[in-house]
């Protein structure tokens, strides 16, 4: 064999090798990346499952500690006022009064304090989820923010029946991102009137959180990366999901989350 063609099969046979050896290095590479996306995912889901231990944990020390003490406070403040001996006119029957005004507003402080530490508890850890699913719980979700705020958040519930299917530990992810993201249409938007939705969307259910207030830029990286939307994306991701964000200045954001039933 000539010379020529021995050189042009050692050049062929190194070709082969180093295509061999690139394509062995890509598919490593791409391994390694499965491997570490699969690894932050499983990371970052822990994260959010302690999280929710946490929250859960804290609601039920409101619930069957913190209320308590408010209910027997409640109680023992009633039976000391049924006591109120029967007095006469003058000094001590002003004094009396006086007595009965300052427990009258400690009654409706404990009472104030009550309301607040259930509604606490409810953000904390959403029992309603568990009793009744994703819609009511969101419907009670949108009736506390425009108490709260003033807003006046308008749902739609259309095409429901996936909502249903939902494992209880996705329900509670889109509960979570309608919870942040309202929160973000009270604190940030300035807008008097927001929409909640959820329709069905083939093999899974889409949730957008719509507001009409003051917007941004979405090219903002200083918006983009703030407001509690990288944990909103992050939720969504871990549950392979799609999330989409809007906004134009002056007219205000939509947030839009789609993730599938099964999964």
């Amino acid at each position: 064999m000539p010379a020529s063609d021995q050189l042009y099969w050692i050049y062929l046979a190194g070709a082969l090798a180093v295509g061999v050896i690139l394509a062995a290095l890509l598919a490593a590479l791409f391994i390694y990346q499965r491997l570490n996306l699969k690894l932050h995912q499983t990371y970052a889901k822990k994260l959010l499952d302690a999280h929710e231990e946490e929250r859960a944990w804290v609601a039920r020390e409101v619930h069957d500690d913190a209320l308590q003490r408010v209910a027997i406070l409640q109680h023992e403040l009633s039976e000391w006022d049924s006591g109120e001996p029967s007095v006469g006119d003058g000094p001590e029957r002003a004094s009396m009064r006086v007595d009965a005004l300052r427990i009258d507003a400690l009654r409706s402080e404990l009472q104030d304090l009550g309301v607040m530490l259930r509604r606490v508890a409810h953000r904390l850890h959403p029992a309603i989820i568990d009793q009744g699913g994703l819609l009511p719980a969101l419907d009670q979700l949108s009736s506390d923010v425009s108490r709260a705020s003033g807003i006046d958040v308008e749902t739609s519930f259309e095409d429901v029946g996936h909502a249903s299917q939902l494992s209880r530990e996705r329900a509670l992810m889109l509960y979570r991102i309608a919870q942040e993201g309202l929160r973000n249409v009270s604190k940030h938007s300035g807008a008097k009137k927001a929409r909640l939705r959820t329709r069905n969307t083939g093999g899974g259910i889409e949730l957008s959180i719509q507001d009409f207030g003051q917007g941004f830029e979405s090219t903002d990286p200083s918006k983009s990366a703030g407001l509690g939307l990288i944990s909103m994306a992050e939720r969504t991701r871990l549950a392979d999901g799609r999330f989409e964000i809007r906004s134009t200045p002056g007219e205000g954001t939509t947030i839009r989350v789609t993730v599938p039933v099964k999964g």
